[in-house]
């Protein structure tokens, strides 16, 4: 594999006083006799890992783990204090809304001044300055002064101007979280298009969705040190059981599968499934909109060995509901022009068969809109009849069937354990 990026053993220590002085004059005294009391931290604490061409890694964790100050580490800003860090490639950062930008330059200026920044040639950016501010959706304000724009029009731009080509190694650090709903949805699209193009990708953001749909891999971050790093759809449910408050996780602790139930919505074609009972309890007194349909099939409410967590997203615009295992897939959904909003782990299933698993198969309607999720044989017999106005996409996963209570076997207690 080619490594871009190497980090051996490295760390970064800051020092900051411990007490507050009320003047400069006072501070510059107590220096000079040697009365500054400073305390030392490691913001990042002897951090190692690679990151191969191609990779799209995220980066979690709370305020304060050092997520910032890493990339500040990848990118040259800051230098460890023991350890090394290794970067092959270009790269383009974009680690705060602004960075690069002259705020007395106009906006049309700045792309050539952080362009070239960025290392891009003149005509290059010459060729691309119509693509560059039509993405960035500034329109006449383009020859406006950078001063006069707002936090969102500085994070369009700079990111415009930082993804107007595909570099080798993309640096992001909370870029997606400024900016309206559909701006984003362009903005993912874009890194998506570049992870496609095969860049590597360094991404920072509190909203772990946008790290599982993005990212194939993530790196959790805590008090300076990797806590773990894998998978992007474990990490990130890993770590959000461990930031959820107790009351919350205490609703997991069931070790069987527990019932997924089924509502259907004749006006609009679509279902809804769940394994809250609140949320079940709520949808059954909405009459007239919901019909219940029993219990669709059995899955886990929290990670079981072999499971997998399924992702639920919602669209307003067409009353449905969209589950994965793999986020990335709602990519092409989003560009086509539906706006999805992310509504967090559903469950806990199988992503291959296992022994009293049954298959859960994913249809669309014919327009392309709505989607099904079913899991009898027969039903879904029925949906693959040309005249039924459904198409099979997938075996979406596997769950437990509707009136399985407990694993079947010894191995699956293990894994229900």
């Amino acid at each position: 594999m080619d490594t871009l990026i190497e980090a051996r053993h490295a760390s970064i220590h800051f020092s900051a006083p411990t007490e507050k002085r009320d003047s400069l004059k006072k501070w510059v005294l107590d220096a000079i006799r040697g009365r500054v009391r400073r305390r030392t931290f490691l913001a990042v604490n002897d951090v190692s890992f690679r990151i191969e061409r191609g990779e799209s890694v995220g980066l979690i964790g709370r305020n304060g783990a050092g997520k910032s100050t890493l990339l500040k580490l990848v990118t040259g800003i800051a230098v460890p204090s023991t350890g090394s860090i290794a970067v092959s490639g270009q790269v383009a950062p974009l680690l705060a809304l602004g960075n690069g930008l002259d705020p007395a330059l106009t906006g049309r200026e700045n792309i050539y001044l952080n362009g070239a920044i960025l290392g891009y040639e003149k005509a290059f950016l010459k060729a691309k300055e119509q693509d560059i501010i039509a993405f960035s959706e500034l329109g006449d304000f383009i020859d406006a002064p950078v001063r006069t724009y707002s936090s969102g029009m500085t994070m369009r731009l700079a990111f415009s101007i930082a993804t107007a080509a595909s570099p080798e190694i993309l640096i992001l650090d909370e870029v997606l979280a400024v900016g309206d709903a559909t701006f984003q949805a362009k903005c993912r699209a874009r890194i998506a298009e570049i992870i496609a193009d095969g860049a590597t990708v360094f991404f920072v953001s509190h909203t772990i969705p946008d790290i599982v749909q993005l990212c194939s891999r993530a790196i959790w971050l805590e008090k300076g040190k990797i806590v773990m790093d894998g998978p992007a759809c474990e990490v990130a449910d890993a770590y959000l059981h461990n930031v959820l408050p107790s009351s919350v996780t205490e609703t997991f602790a069931s070790r069987l599968p527990v019932p997924v139930y089924r509502f259907w919505s004749d006006g609009n074609s679509a279902e809804f499934l769940t394994l809250s009972e609140d949320e079940r309890a709520s949808l059954l007194r909405e009459q007239g909109k919901w019909k219940a349909h029993g219990v669709a099939y059995r899955a886990y409410a929290s990670p079981k060995q072999g499971t997998r967590p399924l992702h639920r997203f919602f669209s307003k615009s067409l009353h449905c509901h969209f589950y994965s295992l793999d986020p990335r897939e709602l990519e092409p959904l989003r560009a086509a022009g539906a706006e999805w909003q992310y509504e967090g782990i559903a469950q806990h299933v199988f992503p291959e068969a296992r022994d009293g698993t049954s298959p859960v198969y994913r249809f669309r309607s014919e327009d392309g809109r709505i989607f099904r999720f079913v899991a009898d044989e027969a039903e879904a017999a029925a949906l693959r009849q040309p005249e039924s106005g459904w198409v099979l996409e997938k075996t979406a996963f596997w769950a437990f069937s509707p009136q399985v209570e407990a694993p079947r076997n010894e191995d699956h207690a293990r894994n229900g354990s």
